[in-house]
């Protein structure tokens, strides 16, 4: 879960965990968590308010959703949910260079990010390129 304005800002915060690029998202109308400390100052969740949850759930996880309000059986909606999610990849952009084409496969960075380093890179170096002799 993350607070951003674009998709891009969530990819790009998300890359924090992982590549979050090509992952489906939603915007929720509100979210609330519930935190708990623990006895060894860790902070854990302990909870989702009532909307966030279901919102969630809708969207995420609409299988186990179902298979919780009718009480079927959940360990099997969790497996379908879990195989679902493989294949629910979305084809993700391809960077604008060879350059990036490499290093997304290096570090598998999102695009975006990938794009805005090697354009900031080649920035820097057009800056300081010193050309030999008089320019005609």
């Amino acid at each position: 879960m993350v607070l951003a304005r674009t998709k891009a800002d969530a990819v790009e915060k998300l890359d924090e965990v992982a590549n979050a690029e090509g992952c489906p998202t939603v915007e929720l109308s509100a979210a609330q968590i519930h935190l708990a400390l623990t006895d060894d100052g860790q902070l854990v969740l302990d909870g989702l308010g009532e909307d966030t949850e279901e919102e969630i759930f809708e969207f995420c996880y609409p299988v186990l959703g179902e298979a919780l309000a009718a009480g079927q059986d959940i360990a099997g909606a969790v497996q379908q949910e879990r195989d679902r999610g493989k294949d629910n990849q979305a084809a993700t952009e391809v960077p604008a260079t060879e350059l990036g084409r490499w290093t997304k496969r290096q570090l598998d960075m999102p695009t975006i990010l990938v794009n805005r380093m090697v354009s900031k890179a080649a920035k820097q170096r057009l800056r300081s390129f010193k050309p030999r002799g008089n320019p005609s």
